[in-house]
């Protein structure tokens, strides 16, 4: 069978969205399948068996460059006479549409209550709602959901949200969380603990929380820098290991003035991520927006309990407090502080240890992916 992808950017190297689509691509060449990927640029992680097209779009303004993608990319792979067309953003007409990244309407409104101050969160809103960018990909959006023969939302948040702003019905929509790998992400990188922690000095015996991103402003890390000046005196020993590619100057600041810097730790970009799961107490992800949270799953695989946001499509997973906690907002510093003292408990603690992991497996094979 002769598949075809269109995704604007395929650089596997950038994120979640981005590698997903590596990852179902793979699929499709592990089962004997032809795959095409259509995209305006490619990153250098590319397999040389997934065969290129490059799409020649208006690179500026971004508007130009969406619409320009969406109209050449979808007459490309209509007139490539594929058995099978998929389409990840940015693009219509397909066989099937599966939005990584959510609903752009949802991510509009959420998104903003990042911004703490209301003159700023004002004028963001006044920038977007004036934005060609924002419309163009609205409009795009809206065609998409509009023409696809087959949806499938990669959580039920994108689901609820789908039906809510396209009035798409629902059973026109499936839903199928994003892919995790089982193995890697498992219980036994705990072995990795001692040596994680010794190389970021972090003491064995303290409480340590994991946050990764390479967005902190929108995956909440400056109240969860709040938080843990407020656990300072909680008598626990607390400390904070921060992943990701974002500038950690603010934050540091921001620690440096609440007094808790010393217990702050920056590691950058990593890319042994299982590591880290394995030294961590905790995954506290207290995001504004995220379609479908990579990060959550991994942590929950690992056996890594974890506390989201309602506003994560991958947080919908953990029910009646089974391997984590999912709060209404992410902007409470007490009420998150308190959440997490819950698991300075041994015996809280090991029940959703124990839970984490099962959470995920309900859903997936041993290798991930939906059952």
């Amino acid at each position: 069978m002769r598949v075809a992808l269109a995704i604007g950017d395929f650089s596997p190297q950038k994120g979640g969205a981005e590698r997903s689509v590596a990852e179902i691509a793979e699929d499709f060449l592990q089962s004997g399948h032809e795959v095409h990927v259509f995209s305006y640029r490619f990153g250098d992680s590319m397999g040389e068996r997934i065969r290129r097209h490059r799409i020649p779009v208006i690179p500026f303004p971004k508007s130009l460059r969406l619409l320009s993608f969406a109209l050449l990319a979808s007459r490309a792979m209509r007139r490539g006479g594929f058995d099978l067309t998929i389409s990840v953003e940015e693009t219509w007409g397909a066989d099937i549409l599966q939005s990584r990244g959510g609903v752009h309407w949802s991510w509009f409104w959420k998104s903003l209550r990042a911004y703490r101050n209301p003159l700023l969160r004002g004028v963001k809103l006044l920038g977007r709602l004036f934005s060609p960018r924002q419309w163009a990909q609205g409009l795009i959006e809206t065609i998409a959901y509009k023409r696809a023969k087959r949806i499938i939302a990669i959580s039920e948040m994108v689901k609820e949200d789908i039906v809510r702003y396209y009035k798409i019905p629902p059973d026109r929509i499936e839903v199928s969380y994003t892919k995790v790998d089982t193995e890697r992400f498992h219980p036994r990188n705990r072995r990795w603990r001692a040596e994680v922690r010794t190389r970021y000095g972090i003491p064995q015996d303290a409480f340590l929380i994991l946050f990764s991103s390479h967005n902190f402003r929108m995956k909440g890390l400056r109240y969860l820098i709040e938080t843990l000046s407020i656990l300072k005196d909680s008598g626990k020993d607390c400390y904070l290991l921060v992943l990701g590619r974002d500038d950690p100057g603010p934050y540091l600041r921001l620690a440096r003035r609440l007094g808790c810097e010393e217990r702050v730790r920056f590691a950058g970009g990593v890319k042994d991520p299982e590591r880290y799961y394995g030294a961590a107490d905790l995954l506290v992800h207290p995001t504004f927006y995220d379609a479908c949270s990579r990060v959550v799953l991994e942590a929950l695989s690992s056996g890594l309990p974890v506390i989201t946001t309602r506003s994560n499509g991958a947080g919908w997973i953990i029910k009646d407090k089974k391997g984590g906690i999912v709060l209404e907002i992410p902007f409470d510093a007490y009420k998150l502080s308190q959440r997490i003292q819950l698991f300075f408990d041994a015996g809280t603690w090991e029940r959703a240890k124990a839970a984490a992991r099962s959470v995920v497996l309900e859903r997936y094979e041993r290798r991930g992916g939906k059952k």
